[in-house]
């Protein structure tokens, strides 16, 4: 069969895992069960990746140029080919009382998203916080068990997976002539959660699929939910 490209999309199914055979990721709920993973409100089932994209740390996607669909495998991959090795430049010195003007009172431990950038706070100690702003998995040999389920060829398709990689659930989609339209009903819970992943899945489908020339959203509101608001 042929091998995959990149461009291509494809479905795929994995589980990650430490040296010391630790599950951190999985696509299988009985899987993250079984590891003390599941997260409240995620769709474990296969998930998208187009090949070229980086959706997937480096080696993981030069094994999938690989394989072809329905094949199975086990990857293992250094740390450079992984999540990366550890860099000591990246473990941090800040002040107490920057985490104290954000209202945060740190704890080893504790996970920080600074300013887009993830950390965990090593100590905390003296008016001073250390933060180690590597992955959590940098320095680690990692394990992928990983199949490809299926690749996607057809339009529609694509668009349906590109929506839930962000969770986004849509009344309807329609291509025209490069215009792709998308409608939200009503019933969908227009939050923060909502806006966020509305703006990477635009960004995200006009840099994937280079026929969508232009995109329009459509989101419905009913009066009850105006007076609901109010």
């Amino acid at each position: 069969m042929d091998k995959l490209k990149d461009g291509d999309f494809m479905k795929v199914s994995y589980t990650g895992r430490t040296a010391t055979g630790k599950v951190f990721d999985t696509t299988s709920a009985e899987k993250a069960k079984e590891a003390g993973l599941p997260e409240e409100g995620r769709k474990y089932a296969p998930v998208l990746v187009v090949i070229g994209k980086g959706h997937v740390v480096k080696g993981l996607e030069e094994s999938l140029k690989n394989m072809s669909i329905g094949e199975q495998k086990s990857i293992e991959l250094s740390p450079e080919n992984a999540f990366g090795v550890r860099d000591p430049n990246l473990v941090r010195i800040l002040p107490l009382a920057e985490f104290k003007k954000r209202d945060l009172d740190p704890f080893p431990g504790m996970m920080l998203d600074l300013d887009g950038v993830k950390g965990i706070v090593k100590s905390v100690s003296g008016g001073r916080v250390m933060v180690d702003l590597n992955h959590i998995l940098a320095g680690e040999k990692i394990t992928y068990d990983v199949k490809v389920e299926e690749k996607l060829t057809e339009t529609n398709p694509k668009i349906q997976a590109v929506l839930d990689s962000f969770s986004l659930t849509a009344e309807s989609f329609k291509l025209e002539g490069g215009v792709l339209q998308v409608v939200f009903s009503p019933e969908v819970k227009k939050d923060v959660d909502f806006i966020v992943n509305k703006s990477n899945f635009v960004n995200s489908l006009l840099d994937l699929m280079g026929d969508i020339k232009k995109l329009s959203i459509v989101e419905e509101y009913t009066l009850e939910q105006k007076e609901h608001k109010a």
